[in-house]
């Protein structure tokens, strides 16, 4: 398409059990870009089935793959911080290997790397489905704009991760990923954030994510509480919030970690995402 838009990876997890099917749709998605990467940086985080290996073979026929494999699952924050190590290029596009980001994603993402090139992070919106990504449920909305981030990040991660584009400098110069199970990307947020770098998020929707039962069970669990509670220390101690919104939160999220998973689901999807 244009030959002034800069280089970028795509950085993507897979492990075992993620279904040949969607993450077929996922390496689909990639290969539809109306900018194509210049390499797709495939971590396998642990051993993989024979059809998803089956998958990246065939991926590598028409595109540059660099596969990396991990003799066991070490999670995604682990995972991530191996797969950058390999980036050869400035940008990073995220993408988890379930999602469809739509044709144009980063096409709209490097124009505006282009307009702000001191950017660290470049987001935008999201819409949730199940089975087919036409049968939209919801909507993850995240403000635009530096300030309101700033504002949003207290209470919340501000960014849809798998709709991110990513200044690597930038992420390796704050630590990069880090293992924080299940919270590594509002983690980087705020270290991102809090070094006082520029970042946005855009208004157009970027990425279909799937989501199912699964998606709200990992909102449980007392590991899930334990790191949680880890997240919003660190964030009290770098002053970031106050005690009163330490307090506030953490009983919030307690009670969210505590209620079952029917009635966790319902309150995803009717306060925290708007409905489709």
């Amino acid at each position: 398409m244009s030959n002034s838009l800069p280089d970028y990876s795509v950085l993507m997890s897979v492990y075992i059990k993620e279904r040949p099917d969607f993450f077929e749709e996922s390496m689909k998605s990639i290969q539809r870009q109306t900018i194509q990467p210049k390499e797709v940086i495939l971590v396998k985080d642990g051993p993989i089935s024979k059809q998803l290996q089956t998958i990246i073979d065939d991926y590598k026929k028409v595109m540059n793959i660099v596969e990396l494999g991990l003799l066991v699952n070490k999670g995604l924050g682990i995972a991530l911080k191996i797969g950058t190590e390999k980036v050869s290029t400035d940008w990073i596009f995220r993408m988890d290997s379930d999602d469809i980001s739509v044709p144009n994603r980063a096409e709209i993402q490097l124009k505006e790397v282009i307009k702000t090139p001191n950017i660290a992070v470049i987001g935008g919106q999201l819409s949730e489905f199940t089975g087919d990504c036409n049968n939209i449920i919801g909507h993850r909305i995240v403000p635009l704009k530096k300030d309101d981030i700033i504002k949003f990040i207290k209470f919340r991660s501000p960014f849809n991760h798998p709709t991110v584009m990513i200044n690597k400098k930038i992420l390796d110069s704050v630590g990069g990923y880090e293992k924080f199970d299940r919270l590594e990307d509002y983690f980087l947020w705020v270290k991102i954030v809090f070094s006082g770098h520029e970042v946005k998020n855009l208004p157009d929707n970027l990425l279909y994510m799937r989501v199912g039962n699964d998606l709200y069970n990992r909102r449980a669990g007392l590991k899930y509480l334990k790191q949680y509670f880890n997240l919003r220390n660190y964030m009290k101690q770098k002053k970031i919030i106050s005690f009163f919104e330490l307090v506030a939160t953490d009983i919030a999220m307690t009670i969210n970690v505590i209620i079952p998973n029917v009635l966790r689901k319902w309150v995803y999807q009717n306060f925290l995402h708007n409905k489709g």
